[in-house]
């Protein structure tokens, strides 16, 4: 297949670029630099310049592939989340437009802690009830935006991802937890640190990505999780133990002082 890829620089979407390509498929990564356009080149894809606001050139790569698969993600905790969310709803309407009534493929990404934890602590599904509580719980209008497009003749499927995802030397908010634990000289967790929590290794996470784009149905939706069992004060205890530090229990309110509130709603959400 040829296959357009947005997020194709990003820490998941370099390696589904890479299986991609071992499987003998072209791969068009969207770039937003000559860092990423040399980051491209190098693992065998084609670099398109432009980000999720370059609508026309979105339009264009997904005209020509047979498959897309929506990665990218605005991580700037600076902006306005409400804009955030338009960009990500107008990219996925400017993918989707010319896969109108071709049945092709579209995957896009959403999250895991879009709903809530089961009241009883069994594992969740994708039907489970929506969260109200969830600091990015708006983000399942971007998936339901994409999912509405299987009314218009799309393939398209939704892969939640969890909150962790892990492998080859990186992630985003662990490392950014180890930073915080290596500031401060311990790393921490609230109360028991009994919330469970969940994940998957990179490298599961970018199959299931091409598995969908081969194989997914029209509105389907997949939970990309690994593990469920991770308690946060096992997640602190491994952050402990690799920068050789102690750990303890905290208050919300201490955590809060430490992480900031954003991170300490992220993390201190059972998942």
């Amino acid at each position: 297949m040829q296959i357009f890829v947005t997020g194709a620089t990003g820490y998941i979407g370099r390696v589904v670029t890479e299986q991609a390509l071992a499987e003998g498929h072209d791969v068009y990564g969207l770039s937003r630099n000559e860092a990423g356009d040399a980051q491209l080149k190098a693992l065998g894809a084609i670099p398109v310049r432009g980000d999720l606001a370059s609508l026309d050139i979105l339009r264009q790569q997904s005209s020509e592939a047979n498959a897309v698969l929506h990665l990218a993600y605005i991580h700037d905790w600076s902006m306005d989340y409400e804009e955030i969310l338009q960009i990500d709803g107008a990219a996925v309407g400017a993918l989707g437009e010319p896969l109108h009534g071709t049945e092709k493929a579209l995957v896009v990404t959403s999250g895991t802690a879009v709903v809530d934890s089961d009241p009883a602590g069994n594992e969740t599904t994708e039907d489970s009830p929506l969260s109200q509580i969830f600091v990015l719980k708006e983000r399942i209008r971007s998936e339901r935006h994409a999912l509405s497009l299987s009314e218009r003749g799309v393939r398209v499927s939704a892969i939640r991802l969890p909150p962790y995802v892990h492998g080859r030397g990186g992630s985003y908010f662990v490392p950014l937890l180890m930073q915080m634990a290596a500031k401060a000289g311990e790393s921490i967790y609230v109360d028991d640190g009994s919330l469970c929590t969940s994940a998957v290794h990179v490298d599961d996470a970018a199959t299931l990505y091409l598995l969908a784009a081969k194989a997914a149905k029209a509105g389907n939706v997949f939970n990309g999780t690994g593990s469920t069992t991770v308690t946060l004060r096992a997640l602190a205890e491994a952050i402990a133990a690799a920068l050789d530090l102690p750990v303890r229990s905290v208050s919300r309110e201490e955590a809060e002082m430490q992480w900031g509130q954003f991170l300490t709603a992220f993390v201190q959400f059972e998942n």
